[in-house]
């Protein structure tokens, strides 16, 4: 199970009002996770902007920045951070 999946998940009840509030918690939960998305794939681009001695003074190398850069998932401590 994953961290979004533990966060975000409740147990669906059979009233209206329940089945309300899960859907409403999921649709919160799906929107936090893609801001989270979003701010960390500016964050990743940025890396790209500095300079070898800002990269260096951080410990990583512009190879490290670049497939950093690349990536596509989210650290998972964040994603349980936001949620």
């Amino acid at each position: 199970m994953t961290a979004y999946t533990e966060q975000c998940s409740r147990s669906l009840v059979t009233s209206p009002a329940g089945v309300l509030e899960y859907l409403t918690g999921q649709i919160n939960c799906w929107f936090r996770v893609q801001q989270l998305k979003h701010q960390v794939a500016r964050e990743r681009r940025q890396l790209l902007l500095l300079s070898d001695a800002e990269l260096r003074d951080l410990g990583i190398s512009r190879e490290d920045a670049v497939a950093e850069a690349h990536r596509g998932d989210l650290p998972s401590d964040r994603l349980r951070k936001h949620l």
